[in-house]
Protein backbone atom coordinates (compact mmCIF):
# COMPACT_ATOMS: atom_id res chain seq x y z
CA UNK A 1 0.00 0.00 0.00
CA UNK A 2 2.61 2.45 0.82
CA UNK A 3 5.16 1.77 -2.16
CA UNK A 4 2.25 1.99 -4.50
CA UNK A 5 1.04 5.50 -2.52
CA UNK A 6 4.78 6.30 -3.43
CA UNK A 7 4.29 5.52 -6.76
CA UNK A 8 1.22 7.42 -7.42
CA UNK A 9 2.95 10.63 -5.77
CA UNK A 10 5.94 9.79 -7.90
CA UNK A 11 3.82 9.77 -11.21
CA UNK A 12 1.57 12.68 -9.72
CA UNK A 13 4.94 14.91 -9.34
CA UNK A 14 6.18 14.27 -13.11
CA UNK A 15 2.64 15.09 -14.35
CA UNK A 16 2.97 18.16 -12.42
CA UNK A 17 6.63 19.14 -13.93
CA UNK A 18 5.81 18.16 -17.49
CA UNK A 19 2.37 20.40 -17.32
CA UNK A 20 4.62 23.20 -15.57
CA UNK A 21 7.26 22.71 -18.67
CA UNK A 22 4.62 23.16 -21.36
CA UNK A 23 5.91 25.95 -23.86
CA UNK A 24 3.25 28.74 -24.57
CA UNK A 25 3.55 31.69 -26.01
CA UNK A 26 0.94 34.33 -24.36
CA UNK A 27 0.92 38.38 -24.25
CA UNK A 28 1.31 39.05 -28.02
CA UNK A 29 1.83 42.65 -29.07
CA UNK A 30 2.52 44.40 -32.39
CA UNK A 31 3.33 48.16 -32.68
CA UNK A 32 5.08 50.95 -34.15
CA UNK A 33 6.96 52.87 -31.35
CA UNK A 34 8.72 56.93 -32.15
CA UNK A 35 11.88 57.15 -29.45
CA UNK A 36 13.32 60.22 -28.49
CA UNK A 37 16.84 60.64 -27.23
CA UNK A 38 17.45 60.01 -23.58
CA UNK A 39 19.50 58.68 -21.05
CA UNK A 40 17.51 55.50 -20.10
CA UNK A 41 19.95 53.50 -22.92
CA UNK A 42 16.98 53.23 -25.38
CA UNK A 43 18.22 54.00 -28.79
CA UNK A 44 16.33 57.35 -30.66
CA UNK A 45 14.94 55.34 -33.30
CA UNK A 46 11.65 54.91 -35.22
CA UNK A 47 10.89 50.88 -34.78
CA UNK A 48 8.58 48.11 -35.10
CA UNK A 49 8.22 46.20 -32.51
CA UNK A 50 7.06 42.58 -31.79
CA UNK A 51 6.89 41.67 -27.65
CA UNK A 52 5.94 37.89 -26.18
CA UNK A 53 5.62 35.96 -23.54
CA UNK A 54 7.15 32.62 -23.68
CA UNK A 55 6.76 30.29 -20.97
CA UNK A 56 9.09 28.63 -19.42
CA UNK A 57 11.71 31.25 -20.63
CA UNK A 58 15.16 31.63 -20.42
CA UNK A 59 18.50 29.13 -22.29
CA UNK A 60 17.06 26.35 -23.88
CA UNK A 61 14.17 28.52 -24.48
CA UNK A 62 14.25 30.14 -28.25
CA UNK A 63 11.76 32.41 -29.86
CA UNK A 64 11.60 33.18 -33.62
CA UNK A 65 9.28 35.66 -35.66
CA UNK A 66 8.72 34.54 -39.20
CA UNK A 67 7.39 37.45 -42.40
CA UNK A 68 7.67 36.89 -45.89
CA UNK A 69 9.72 33.40 -45.29
CA UNK A 70 12.15 35.24 -42.69
CA UNK A 71 13.03 34.34 -39.67
CA UNK A 72 14.03 36.76 -36.89
CA UNK A 73 14.77 35.39 -33.32
CA UNK A 74 14.31 37.57 -30.67
CA UNK A 75 15.41 39.00 -27.36
CA UNK A 76 14.98 37.16 -23.91
CA UNK A 77 14.17 40.78 -22.25
CA UNK A 78 13.07 40.30 -18.68
CA UNK A 79 11.50 43.14 -17.07
CA UNK A 80 9.68 43.80 -13.50
CA UNK A 81 6.19 42.08 -13.52
CA UNK A 82 7.40 40.46 -16.78
CA UNK A 83 10.12 37.99 -16.30
CA UNK A 84 9.64 35.87 -19.32
CA UNK A 85 9.11 38.91 -21.83
CA UNK A 86 10.84 38.65 -25.34
CA UNK A 87 10.95 41.44 -27.76
CA UNK A 88 12.02 41.81 -31.58
CA UNK A 89 13.11 45.39 -32.78
CA UNK A 90 13.12 46.65 -36.34
CA UNK A 91 13.82 49.96 -37.82
CA UNK A 92 10.53 50.85 -39.36
CA UNK A 93 9.14 50.21 -43.01
CA UNK A 94 6.78 48.90 -44.25
CA UNK A 95 7.45 45.25 -44.30
CA UNK A 96 7.50 45.05 -40.08
CA UNK A 97 3.56 46.57 -39.88
CA UNK A 98 2.73 43.75 -41.88
CA UNK A 99 1.95 40.36 -39.52
CA UNK A 100 4.11 38.22 -37.36
CA UNK A 101 3.98 34.35 -37.34
CA UNK A 102 5.72 33.56 -33.50
CA UNK A 103 7.31 30.24 -33.10
CA UNK A 104 8.53 28.69 -29.71
CA UNK A 105 11.07 25.42 -29.58
CA UNK A 106 12.91 24.23 -26.18
CA UNK A 107 14.69 21.06 -27.20
CA UNK A 108 12.02 18.85 -28.59
CA UNK A 109 9.43 20.89 -27.38
CA UNK A 110 6.85 23.50 -29.62
CA UNK A 111 4.73 26.00 -29.04
CA UNK A 112 1.46 25.92 -31.03
CA UNK A 113 2.46 29.37 -33.30
CA UNK A 114 0.48 32.42 -33.39
CA UNK A 115 0.19 35.40 -35.57
CA UNK A 116 0.66 39.19 -34.58
CA UNK A 117 -2.56 41.24 -36.34
CA UNK A 118 -1.52 43.82 -39.19
CA UNK A 119 -0.95 46.86 -38.41
CA UNK A 120 -3.71 49.17 -40.12
CA UNK A 121 -2.23 52.51 -39.75
CA UNK A 122 1.22 52.42 -38.66
CA UNK A 123 2.27 55.91 -38.07
CA UNK A 124 5.35 58.23 -36.45
CA UNK A 125 3.19 59.59 -33.47
CA UNK A 126 5.27 63.36 -32.77
CA UNK A 127 8.00 63.22 -29.66
CA UNK A 128 7.14 65.54 -26.69
CA UNK A 129 9.28 68.25 -26.96
CA UNK A 130 10.39 68.41 -23.37
CA UNK A 131 9.60 66.20 -20.17
CA UNK A 132 10.44 68.49 -17.12
CA UNK A 133 10.75 67.39 -13.27
CA UNK A 134 9.25 69.89 -10.72
CA UNK A 135 9.83 69.00 -6.79
CA UNK A 136 12.68 67.53 -4.92
CA UNK A 137 11.07 64.64 -3.03
CA UNK A 138 9.89 60.81 -3.80
CA UNK A 139 6.64 62.35 -5.39
CA UNK A 140 7.53 64.72 -8.29
CA UNK A 141 5.32 66.05 -10.57
CA UNK A 142 6.23 65.52 -14.52
CA UNK A 143 4.68 68.16 -16.58
CA UNK A 144 4.99 68.38 -20.96
CA UNK A 145 3.81 70.79 -23.82
CA UNK A 146 2.09 68.19 -26.27
CA UNK A 147 2.89 68.54 -29.52
CA UNK A 148 0.18 69.19 -32.64
CA UNK A 149 -1.24 65.89 -32.40
CA UNK A 150 -4.28 66.34 -35.18
CA UNK A 151 -4.54 63.03 -37.15
CA UNK A 152 -2.80 61.16 -34.80
CA UNK A 153 -5.68 59.84 -33.30
CA UNK A 154 -3.81 60.04 -29.44
CA UNK A 155 -6.33 57.76 -27.00
CA UNK A 156 -4.02 58.04 -23.95
CA UNK A 157 -1.08 59.59 -22.52
CA UNK A 158 0.87 57.13 -19.52
CA UNK A 159 4.05 57.79 -17.94
CA UNK A 160 6.99 55.28 -17.09
CA UNK A 161 9.37 55.31 -14.67
CA UNK A 162 12.88 53.85 -15.59
CA UNK A 163 15.53 52.98 -13.40
CA UNK A 164 17.33 50.18 -11.22
CA UNK A 165 19.23 47.24 -12.61
CA UNK A 166 20.24 47.57 -16.15
CA UNK A 167 18.41 44.44 -18.76
CA UNK A 168 21.70 42.96 -20.46
CA UNK A 169 23.87 46.11 -19.57
CA UNK A 170 22.36 49.16 -21.01
CA UNK A 171 18.91 49.17 -20.54
CA UNK A 172 17.41 50.87 -17.83
CA UNK A 173 14.35 48.81 -16.50
CA UNK A 174 10.60 49.69 -16.64
CA UNK A 175 9.67 49.52 -13.49
CA UNK A 176 6.26 51.45 -12.75
CA UNK A 177 3.46 52.85 -15.44
CA UNK A 178 0.67 55.26 -14.65
CA UNK A 179 -2.73 54.30 -15.70
CA UNK A 180 -3.96 55.61 -19.06
CA UNK A 181 -4.14 59.50 -18.92
CA UNK A 182 -6.30 61.54 -20.82
CA UNK A 183 -5.44 62.42 -24.42
CA UNK A 184 -5.23 66.60 -23.31
CA UNK A 185 -3.14 65.52 -20.04
CA UNK A 186 -0.17 67.48 -19.37
CA UNK A 187 1.09 66.65 -16.08
CA UNK A 188 1.52 63.23 -13.96
CA UNK A 189 2.30 63.26 -10.40
CA UNK A 190 4.72 60.23 -8.90
CA UNK A 191 2.82 58.40 -6.41
CA UNK A 192 4.35 57.60 -3.19
CA UNK A 193 6.24 53.96 -3.05
CA UNK A 194 7.38 54.36 -6.37
CA UNK A 195 11.05 56.26 -6.00
CA UNK A 196 13.97 55.73 -3.42
CA UNK A 197 15.83 58.49 -2.22
CA UNK A 198 19.18 57.99 -3.96
CA UNK A 199 18.15 56.41 -6.95
CA UNK A 200 18.57 57.54 -10.29
CA UNK A 201 15.12 57.30 -12.54
CA UNK A 202 14.56 58.83 -16.10
CA UNK A 203 10.88 59.61 -16.71
CA UNK A 204 9.29 58.27 -19.65
CA UNK A 205 6.23 59.85 -21.42
CA UNK A 206 4.13 57.60 -23.98
CA UNK A 207 1.62 59.19 -26.42
CA UNK A 208 0.18 55.86 -26.87
CA UNK A 209 -2.72 55.36 -30.57
CA UNK A 210 -4.87 51.87 -30.16
CA UNK A 211 -6.44 49.90 -32.63
CA UNK A 212 -9.45 47.63 -31.46
CA UNK A 213 -8.12 48.04 -27.79
CA UNK A 214 -4.39 47.39 -28.35
CA UNK A 215 -1.00 49.35 -28.87
CA UNK A 216 -0.57 50.09 -32.19
CA UNK A 217 1.19 53.68 -32.43
CA UNK A 218 3.19 55.44 -29.80
CA UNK A 219 6.10 57.70 -29.24
CA UNK A 220 8.36 58.08 -26.04
CA UNK A 221 9.53 61.57 -24.69
CA UNK A 222 12.04 61.02 -21.86
CA UNK A 223 13.35 63.51 -18.97
CA UNK A 224 16.72 63.97 -17.56
CA UNK A 225 17.66 61.60 -15.04
CA UNK A 226 16.46 62.67 -11.56
CA UNK A 227 17.73 61.16 -7.79
CA UNK A 228 15.00 62.17 -5.24
CA UNK A 229 17.79 63.31 -2.16
CA UNK A 230 19.16 60.91 0.64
Amino acid sequence: MGTAFRLLAACALLTGQAQAQELAITGLQHYTENRGWNEAGLGPVHQVIVNVTVTPSGFPTLVFAEQDGVREALVHFPQPGAPDQYALWKRFEPGPAGSWRILAERGAAKAAPVSSPVLKAPRKIPLIEKVRVTGKGAQPRISWTLPDLKGFGIDRIRVAVRGGARVHGRFLSQLHVSPGLPATASSYTIPAGWLEAGERYVFQVMLEHLEDGALANRSLSFSDPYSPPR
